[in-house]
């Protein structure tokens, strides 16, 4: 079996056309970089770039509507939580633009943290 089967089915979801379907993407790749911690290695880093781009594209939409597939602004609280893992200096002013524009607490208190990971850089 080849190991990049993983990653190609991990993708086919990161790009999907349905907005839940990638928001649960964005969170598996969140709970991988969480368990490196504990396990020595995220399996799904080799498309880590990828994952922050699609995060930073959702942020440039205004936040999904609530359906029954979705909580209101769930796609922004998805890829703000894995911009708290792989935020860059040069997303600080998109993560700022969502904590100046946002009144939701959830995507405020993600956002604040993905902020810091930026200045981290």
């Amino acid at each position: 079996m080849s190991a990049d089967i993983p990653l190609q089915a991990f993708e086919a979801l990161l790009h999907s056309p349905n907005a839940p379907t990638v928001c649960r993407a964005l969170n598996m790749y969140q709970v991988a970089a969480a368990y490196t911690q504990l396990s020595g290695g995220n399996p799904l880093e080799p498309l880590a770039a990828d994952v922050r781009q699609v995060a930073l594209a959702i942020l440039s939409h205004p936040p999904v509507e609530a359906s029954e597939d979705i909580a209101a602004a769930f796609d922004h609280v998805s890829a703000l939580n894995v911009l708290t893992t792989l935020a860059q200096p040069e997303d600080l002013d998109v993560i700022t633009g969502i904590l100046d524009g946002t009144s939701d607490d959830q995507v405020r208190a993600i956002a604040e943290l993905a902020a810091q990971t930026a200045r981290r850089g």
